[in-house]
C-alpha cells in the first residue's frame, strides 16, 4: 500500500513518522515526578533540535558532495558523527552550565533535542518522496525517530554520570557519551538486521533503558534531597541564632579576615545564609511537585537573585573560591539556582 502525494495522506505520513517520538517524549515527562525539567526548557530543546536538524542537512550535503563518496558509505559512517555531535554540542552547554542537575533531566533534554531533530528529519523524508509507503513511516517513526532520541539521551546519560564523579570542566568527559552515541547511530544506519527487527528491538530496549535510569535518579533525588535538606537545615538555624562563630564554619571565615577586608568577610556571611536559605526553598519546591503540587516562585525570589549577585560580585572571584569548601559549589547545587528561575 502506497500512500500518494495527496494533502491528507501527507499528513498521515508525517503523523505516523513522528507521533511515536512525541508520545515517548511525553510518557518520558509524565513519568518524571519531580518535574525536574521545566516545559518550557523542553520546547527550547525541542527547538534547539530542529535547528541543529536543519544544520546537520546543509553540513551533510556539503561534505556529501565534497568527498564525493556514494550515499551508503556516507549514510553509514559520515552522517552519524557529524549529528551526533551537532546534537551532543547543544547538550554539552546544557550540562556545563548546571542546567541539568540529574541523570533524569540529562536523559530527558537529551530525548528532546533528539526528537526535535527527528521530526525535521521526517518532515524531509516524506516530503521529499512522492510516493513514502506505510512500512518506511512506521520504520522511520518508530525505528530511526526513537534512535536519534534515545542515542542523544544515551550521550546525556553517560555524560551527566562521568561529570558527577570527576567534574563537568574535564573535557574528556564529553567524549564517552559521544562515542556511545555514535556507534548506536552507525550500529543502526547499518540495517544489519531487517526494518523490523531493528524497530522491535528500539521499541524493547529504549523504554527499558530509561525505566532503569528513571529507578537509579529517583533515588540518587530522594538521597541527595534527605542529606542536602538537614545539612542546610542544619546550617540555616546555626546562622540564624547566632551561633555561626562558634562552629567550624565561623572559624574558617574568621581566619579569612587576615586575607579579605571585614566588609567583606561580612559580605561572606550574607552570602552564606542567603545560598543556603535558597538551596532550601529549591529542595522544598521538588519535595512539593514530588507530592502533586505546582508551587509559584516566590514574590521575592527575584529580589533574592538580584542580592544574591551583589553579594558575588562584592567578594569577587577569589572570595568566592575562598568559600567553595563551605558552599560546596558542586553541579547539583548551582541547578538548584536554574531551577528557581535564576536563568
Amino acid at each position: 500500500m502506497v500512500i500518494r502525494s495527496t494533502m491528507p495522506t501527507y499528513v498521515l505520513g508525517i503523523a505516523i513518522s513522528t507521533l511515536p517520538v512525541i508520545v515517548f517524549l511525553v510518557s518520558l515527562i509524565v513519568l518524571d515526578g519531580y518535574k525536574l525539567v521545566r516545559r518550557s526548557s523542553i520546547v527550547r530543546t525541542i527547538g534547539a533540535g530542529v535547528a541543529v536538524a536543519l544544520l546537520g542537512m546543509v553540513v551533510n550535503r556539503f561534505l556529501l558532495t565534497a568527498s564525493g563518496w556514494d550515499a551508503t558509505p556516507f549514510t553509514r559512517y559520515a552522517a552519524p558523527p557529524v549529528e551526533e555531535i551537532l546534537k551532543g554540542a547543544f547538550l554539552v552547554w546544557l550540562i556545563a552550565t548546571k542546567r541539568v542537575g540529574f541523570m533524569v533531566d540529562a536523559a530527558i533534554c537529551g530525548f528532546a533535542l533528539g526528537t526535535g531533530f527527528a521530526i525535521v528529519e521526517n518532515v524531509y523524508y516524506v516530503n521529499a518522496f512522492c510516493d513514502t509507503s506505510i512500512a518506511l513511516c512506521v520504520l522511520r517513526g518508530f525505528g530511526t525517530a526513537l534512535m536519534h532520541g534515545g542515542a542523544t539521551a544515551v550521550f546525556g546519560i553517560v555524560t551527566k554520570s562521568l561529570s558527577e564523579r570527576y567534574g563537568f570542566a574535564k573535557a574528556w568527559i564529553y567524549l564517552p557519551g559521544l562515542g556511545v552515541a555514535i556507534v548506536l547511530h552507525s550500529f543502526y544506519n547499518h540495517f544489519i538486521f531487517s526494518p523490523a527487527i531493528s524497530v522491535l528491538g528500539i521499541v524493547l530496549a529504549l523504554p527499558a533503558l530509561m525505566y532503569a535510569v528513571f529507578r537509579q535518579g529517583e533515588r540518587a533525588l530522594k538521597s541527595w534531597l534527605g542529606i542536602g535538606f538537614d545539612t542546610d537545615a542544619e546550617l540555616l538555624e546555626i546562622i540564624e541564632s547566632g551561633g555561626l562563630s562558634g562552629s567550624r564554619i565561623g572559624q574558617y571565615l574568621s581566619s579569612l579576615r587576615d586575607r579579605f577586608p571585614p566588609e567583606i568577610v561580612a559580605d561572606m556571611f550574607n552570602l552564606l545564609a542567603l545560598r543556603v536559605e535558597l538551596s532550601i526553598r529549591a529542595k522544598g519546591i521538588l519535595l512539593m511537585r514530588e507530592a502533586g503540587f505546582d508551587p509559584k516562585p516566590a514574590p521575592d525570589i527575584r529580589e533574592k537573585f538580584a542580592e544574591l549577585e551583589y553579594l558575588e560580585e562584592s567578594i569577587g572571584k577569589t572570595g568566592q573560591l575562598a568559600m567553595m569548601p563551605l558552599l560546596h559549589w558542586r553541579d547539583r547545587d548551582l541547578w538548584e539556582l536554574h531551577m528557581l528561575g535564576k536563568r
